[in-house]
């Protein structure tokens, strides 16, 4: 069961649907699900054995119903799983995921991203943002358009580091699937012991 789990982690973030196909956010609602199902936090992280795993999406939200819709009636390592919507880094800090909009028409990553980042750092939040410049800012994984045969497909990057100064742990059948996985450290991450 585990090998055919892993098995389709990989034919999902290695075939992900073509961009024109089926909705940007309906992919990446897809991803979030699945890394859901393949990162794991710190027991501290639940008040209770049976509390949700919380998805937020914090500042601008560009999913509208379907993150939603695509999380709805399913659970992830026997939780169930809940949706909601942020507006600053504090609120943030009681979520286990938390996605961070790109700026609006492309710009470079605002300085209010990345205070959200420096805030959240020390926190079992799975940070998940559009920039890849982010990672070395202290986001977990990076959302990425690829350009094959014409056609746009959705893939992610993956940062080591802060992950684990946040406690979480990520598989390697999801890190297996990833376009490329960051393993050096950020200023002020300490040596390992």
């Amino acid at each position: 069961m585990r090998w055919l789990r892993s098995l389709m982690f990989l034919f999902a973030a290695l075939l992900a649907a073509p961009v024109h196909a089926e909705p940007e956010y309906s992919i990446k609602a897809g991803y979030i699900l699945l890394f859901t199902r393949y990162v794991e936090w710190p027991s501290s992280a639940f008040a209770t054995p049976t509390a949700p795993i919380v998805i937020c999406v914090l500042g601008a939200d560009p999913f509208g119903t379907v993150l939603d819709e695509t999380m709805a009636g399913q659970e992830s390592q026997q939780r169930p799983l809940s949706v909601r919507r942020v507006s600053d880094a504090e609120d943030a800090e009681n979520c286990h995921v938390v996605f961070i909009a790109t700026s609006p028409n492309g710009q470079p990553m605002s300085e209010r991203t990345t205070q959200w980042l420096q805030l959240l750092a020390h926190h079992p939040v799975l940070i998940i943002t559009e920039h890849l410049a982010a990672l070395d800012r202290g986001a977990m994984l990076s959302f990425v358009s690829e350009f094959e045969g014409g056609q746009a497909r959705i893939r992610f990057e993956a940062s080591l580091p802060p992950m684990h100064r946040a406690g979480l742990t990520a598989s390697s059948q999801m890190l297996i699937a990833a376009r490329k996985v960051h393993r050096r450290r950020l200023p002020g991450d300490e040596e390992p012991q």
